[in-house]
């Protein structure tokens, strides 16, 4: 029996029906499943949006629950409107890698007045945001904050200013919260090392918070050994002595690991000069195996200095780019000190190479480079590093990239092996077991009384997380910091990519279209080619 066209229309509806109906049960399947299994994909390099190995490791090993409370006003304007999202879904993975082990939920933002009261309460801050509409102009109070709860501790992220560190902010707290065993950080002093722990820096802070800075006085009143997880040396203005080499030296003796954050010229940021300067460290750091150079380098791939300038009786602030500051991006991303990290700025930096001759047992591993369009300075007692006095290089100067920062790993052998002890009665320690020194040609990364670059907070977290064997914190705040500086090109391949995307936006359009047009011809003359009628013979 044949089939109508009506019956064939309603078998058609009813199929159609049945399949929307079916798509409709998947999706709330998949919607339902969704608030029990977390599943999230990041192509990023280094997967730089999921949550790092040491933040699953903590959160697994949780003893008890922690309790994680957001407080998000709703319809914040761009492009805060994005953290909330952001924020919840970080959490979710926090909830899925801990097995249940974090909780967390959103304080509901109605009514506005009891949820004010009650971010006020939880230590929040209220934030000015600024409105532009296309008549008025609204300045609206906001909250964008956590607060945690672990046992009977709590900690507060009174802000939330940047969803690419909010990982660190997060596992920082709860490491602080989880009475994790603190390594203790000897930081030397008496020779006009930099003070950056007094500083009021969201490092400093975190540093303190996460580590026992102890202070090592050299040298030394009393002759009880250092002891410390590590040690790090930064920025002496003045000649080490014998005596605080030999503390040093002798920790190194004990398997103490140090980070030497050394200058080898004396800064006077105020008149853009710098001087000569020895700390003393030289030999000390010849003997182990590294030497550092004696010029600054300077960089054409650099970062952008605030300059303010008077011009008839006006102050005019503007941006430009300082050699003397390089941006490096040649960094030894698979050592644990390197991990992460994009970019890092690092002012008035010397060269740091192998001595010739590596002590038996050493080892050296470059982890930072410059860029190839590097050069060294002239080297001068006393010169001026202004902005409108950048040497300029010859085409056949020598150039880089340069190693800049280096780790040596190994046996090492006293420097006072042979010499006399400049400590009576002390007895010495000829060889250390296996242990690691990290050397950076520069300590104004710490400097507080120079800008703060992208990069160096990680760069000196993961430093003291690799030399204190703290793998809890290690690679997380540089998964934060997020940097993709451009590779330099050629002025011709600056000019064909700046004309071809002008001309080939214009002209993609038209292709498509005659594309498009060619294709419907070619349709059309098969179709006049299938159904003309045939010639009769």
């Amino acid at each position: 029996m044949a089939i109508t066209l009506q019956e064939r229309k309603r078998k058609l509806a009813v199929t159609s029906l049945a399949g929307l109906g079916v798509i409709a049960l998947i999706v709330l399947l998949i919607n339902t499943l969704g608030n029990w299994v977390f599943f999230r994909l990041d192509l990023t390099r280094q997967h730089a949006y999921s949550l790092s190995a040491s933040s699953k490791k903590l959160v697994r090993e949780l003893s008890d629950p922690v309790i994680i409370k957001a407080y998000f006003t709703p319809d914040l304007p761009p492009p805060y409107n994005v953290y909330e999202r952001y924020a919840r879904d970080l959490l979710a993975e926090y909830r899925s890698a801990s097995r249940g082990k974090v909780r967390f939920e959103f304080a509901l933002p109605s009514p506005a007045a009891d949820f004010e009261r009650k971010a006020g309460e939880a230590g929040l801050i209220p934030v000015q945001f600024e409105e532009v509409g296309s008549d008025q102009f609204q300045v609206r109070r906001g909250y964008m904050g956590l607060v945690l709860f672990h046992r009977d501790k709590a900690e507060t992220l009174p802000i939330v200013k940047d969803v690419q560190q909010l990982e660190y902010d997060i596992t920082s707290r709860i490491a602080k919260m989880a009475a994790r065993n603190k390594k203790t950080i000897g930081l030397t002093s008496g020779h006009g090392e930099i003070p950056w722990q007094t500083g009021q820096s969201k490092l400093a802070a975190d540093m303190g918070d996460l580590y026992t800075l102890q202070d090592i006085s050299l040298p030394l009143s009393a002759t009880a050994p250092i002891n410390v997880d590590a040690i790090m040396v930064v920025g002496p203005k003045q000649k080490w002595d014998d005596k605080s080499i030999w503390a040093v030296d002798q920790a190194v003796m004990r398997g103490i690991p140090v980070a030497f954050f050394v200058d080898i010229k004396n800064l006077m940021i105020n008149q853009f000069y710098v001087s000569s300067q020895d700390s003393g460290l030289g030999d000390l750091l010849n003997h182990y195996g590294i030497q550092l150079g004696d010029r600054l380098v300077y960089d054409a791939q650099c970062e952008t200095i605030n300059l303010t300038q008077n011009m008839g009786g006006f102050a005019f602030t503007s941006a430009m780019r300082y050699p003397y500051i390089p941006q490096i991006d040649r960094i030894m991303t698979t050592h644990p000190i390197g991990r992460g990290l994009d970019a890092v700025g690092l002012p008035f930096v010397t060269t740091a190479d192998p001595v010739q001759g590596l002590p038996p047992g050493v080892h050296f591993s470059p982890l930072l480079y410059t860029s190839p369009k590097s050069w060294l300075s002239p080297n001068q007692p006393y010169a001026s590093v202004a902005p409108n006095n950048i040497p300029q290089p010859h085409p056949n100067d020598p150039h880089g990239p340069y190693s800049i920062g280096a780790v040596l790993e190994g046996t090492f052998t006293s420097y006072f092996q042979g010499k006399a002890i400049p400590v009576p009665g002390q007895n010495l320690i000829g060889t250390s077991p296996k242990t690691p020194l990290f050397v950076l040609g520069t300590a104004r990364l710490l400097d507080p009384g120079l800008p703060q670059f992208p990069g160096d907070d990680a760069l000196v977290s993961n430093v003291l997380a690799y030399l204190s064997k703290d793998e809890t914190l290690s690679g997380i705040r540089s998964k934060g910091e997020i940097i993709r500086p451009l590779k330099p090109v050629s002025a011709p391949v600056r000019e064909i990519v700046k004309y071809g995307t002008v001309l080939g936006s214009a002209m993609l359009p038209v292709l498509l279209g005659l594309w498009h047009w060619k294709r419907r011809q070619n349709w059309r003359d098969l179709i006049t080619a299938t159904f003309a009628p045939k010639p009769i013979s």
